[in-house]
């Protein structure tokens, strides 16, 4: 039989084990700060006293993320990954959430279809490290002052409340964030999570109707970031940012396909997620 519990710091270490055996490159700091922002939407898969599996979810309001979801090959095909999703979704139901999105690799569409989510769209995966280009704008740098503003805009474009998750990433000195804005008026900003030796892009969004706004923010902070092995998502019909993405040296990866249960609400707006684990 089967059981998920809540992760615990003491669990860090075997997460970030199971999920590198995916080739997934976590620290234990991605599951510290995966737990700290939703400190019951994470869990562990035990089959007796043996720890199994892992997955990660978060919630904004009546919308929410299915993340992480790692098994070990002897419990897979057994139902210990169903058994995990089926455990975060009704998690994130006793949170409110009405709709629960995720992203999933080609070979998993199949199986996430079976428990009710639908494709809604491709994306792609990129990495690489950024040349250097020759398009520079000047944006200004997100300030702590700006946060609330930035949070607000990104709310009214997605309709989904993402505060727990991008303020710490707006205020860590570490990461690097930019936006513009018109006629006192917020049009698109972009983040970076910058680590060591690489770095994460997103969020990204802007209006749809400031595409150029957008390609140019994301040119600003590549150029930022021409010394990091860096990392993006993005849907495959954002044809200009996938140029840009190319022109700058980066090379797709994968690709994965975002899969939605729930009613899902049309987004007028680019949007490139924070990442495959939080959306």
């Amino acid at each position: 039989m089967f059981r998920a519990e809540k992760m615990k710091p003491r669990d860090f270490p075997f997460a970030v084990k199971l999920a590198n055996t995916m080739d997934w490159n976590m620290a234990e700091s991605d599951m510290e700060f995966m737990s700290n922002l939703e400190p019951d939407g994470c869990f562990v898969l035990f089959q007796g006293q043996e720890p199994m599996g892992v997955a990660t979810c978060i919630s904004y309001g009546k919308k929410g993320w299915f993340g992480n979801l790692a098994v070990k090959e002897e419990c897979r095909k057994r139902g210990a990954g169903t058994f995990l999703v089926k455990h975060a979704v009704e998690y994130l139901r006793s949170r409110g959430v009405e709709t629960v999105g995720l992203y999933a690799y080609s070979h998993l569409v199949d199986f996430y279809g079976k428990l009710g989510f639908e494709s809604r769209g491709d994306f792609a995966f990129f990495s690489g490290e950024p040349s250097p280009s020759t398009r520079n704008v000047d944006f200004q740098t997100t300030k702590p002052k700006d946060i609330h503003t930035l949070i607000e805009f990104d709310n009214s474009c997605l309709g989904w409340n993402r505060k727990k998750l991008l303020e710490p990433i707006l205020l860590d000195k570490d990461n690097l964030s930019f936006f513009s804005h018109e006629n006192d008026e917020v049009v698109g900003f972009v983040a970076a999570k910058v680590y060591a030796k690489m770095a994460e892009i997103g969020p990204f969004i802007c209006h749809r109707d400031r595409g150029s706004v957008g390609v140019d923010l994301l040119n600003t902070i590549l150029n930022k970031l021409r010394n990091l092995d860096s990392y993006i998502c993005v849907p495959l019909k954002e044809k200009a940012i996938l140029e840009t993405l190319r022109g700058a040296g980066l090379k797709e990866d994968f690709r994965l396909t975002r899969m939605f249960l729930g009613a899902v609400t049309a987004q007028n707006c680019v949007y490139l997620p924070e990442s495959m684990e939080r959306g």
